[in-house]
């Protein structure tokens, strides 16, 4: 075969290839750094206007937590990082169009198609996180200081308006939600009021023993708090999504409670039928010598406990959800506002200029090899065929 010969280039073979090559090596050279060198010295200065702004999570706690419900909208868990939120809410169609419109970009890049506009924008669009102290920088480019200095302020000032409109949605719709809740209520407040007031008038009992009292008032607390703890998953769900970690806790404390209750309900059915006594169903075991009256005026006083409970519970979430609306939400606190930089970000000459050599040599070795190699096999051929 015409290959059986062939061996591996020494330094020597690589040496004369090269030399004998010197001249196309040196004229790609010559001609890719020429063309690197005028792209550096002929292609316009682009500058950088920087600002710096902190994410709201980075400076209280509680804040952040009440924008989890927009960390949910916007595609991020309440446990992800408040800058990336922030990150995301920047680049949003909404915060974009609104620059464009303010600076009028349709006519300063000539572009009409809004698709293209955009992507345009945000290729001279820079934003970035610092994992560490959790500052957002955000940049725009342009080639000129100040109007780079001018769209990246805008794009805080929007991101800003856009960061406090989402916080007061979300109070808002918080608000509402309790505002209904605290309706039902207090109508189920009222009803049990008057249930009990019809009660103690036809029966004539006005109270019970302090130890039936007691009994009965941890029987309650543990309906309350359930019932609490499904207008807290009620209220997360208007909102949030199905992995959200808040809404899967409160899941989770209500099965828990939900599966105490059915064990304190088993265990007293239990009870029950050892003494030979049940009580409807329901879970009084200690009452079995209450007469039929004070069974009914528990039943009565429980409901009225449950329905005041769940009131002075709808009512606090109600008062805390218009306190949240009528806060001034300062969602994204500026460190620095960009200012017309005075040195060029881009074109780095330099780096250019020993780019564009190093690859006209890297051509000019490739190609030498590569015709040196065709050459040694077209040579190969022929001697074979002569043999």
């Amino acid at each position: 075969m015409p290959y059986e010969d062939e061996q591996e280039l020494s330094l020597l073979d690589i040496w004369s290839i090269l030399w004998r090559r010197k001249g196309l090596i040196f004229l790609l050279t010559f001609l890719f750094g020429a063309a690197a060198t005028i792209y550096a010295f002929t292609a316009p200065f682009i500058y950088r206007g920087e600002s710096k702004v902190l994410p709201p999570g980075s400076r209280s706690g509680g804040l952040m937590a009440q924008l989890g419900g927009i960390a949910d909208f916007m595609g991020f868990s309440s446990a992800s990082s408040g800058g990336q939120m922030l990150i995301g809410v920047l680049k949003s169609n909404s915060v974009v169009d609104a620059v464009i419109k303010k600076f009028n970009l349709e006519e300063y890049y000539e572009e009409e198609i809004r698709l293209h506009l955009r992507r345009t924008v945000l290729g001279n669009l820079e934003a970035t996180e610092d994992r560490e102290s959790g500052v957002v920088t955000i940049a725009y480019l342009d080639e000129d200081p100040k109007k780079a200095a001018d769209i990246a302020n805008e794009f805080v000032d929007q991101l800003q308006a856009k960061m406090r409109d989402m916080s007061y949605k979300d109070a808002l719709e918080r608000r509402e939600f309790f505002e209904n809740q605290l309706k039902q209520a207090e109508e189920q407040l009222h009803d049990a009021e008057q249930d009990m007031m019809k009660y103690q008038q036809n029966s004539g009992v006005l109270s019970l023993g302090s130890q039936t009292a007691s009994l009965l008032g941890s029987i309650a607390s543990l309906r309350n708090q359930i019932a609490a703890k499904n207008v807290e998953i009620s209220s997360l769900a208007s909102y949030a999504r199905e992995d959200n970690p808040r809404l899967k806790l409160a899941r989770s404390q209500l099965d828990a409670m939900t599966k105490e209750l059915h064990r304190l309900e088993e265990e007293q059915k239990r009870t029950e039928r050892r003494q030979g006594r049940v009580l409807s169903g329901d879970i009084l075991s200690s009452l079995g010598n209450v007469p039929e009256l004070s069974v009914e005026y528990m039943r009565r006083d429980r409901n009225l406990r449950f329905a005041n409970v769940k009131y002075d519970t709808m009512l606090r979430q109600y008062e805390n959800a218009k306190l949240s609306e009528a806060s001034d939400f300062s969602t994204v606190q500026i460190i620095d506002r960009a200012t017309p930089p005075d040195w060029k970000y881009k074109p780095r000459r330099a780096v250019i200029m020993i780019i564009g050599t190093v690859m006209g040599f890297s051509l000019g070795v490739f190609i030498a090899f590569i015709t040196a190699h065709i050459k040694a096999v077209k040579e190969s051929r022929d001697d074979y065929y002569d043999d």
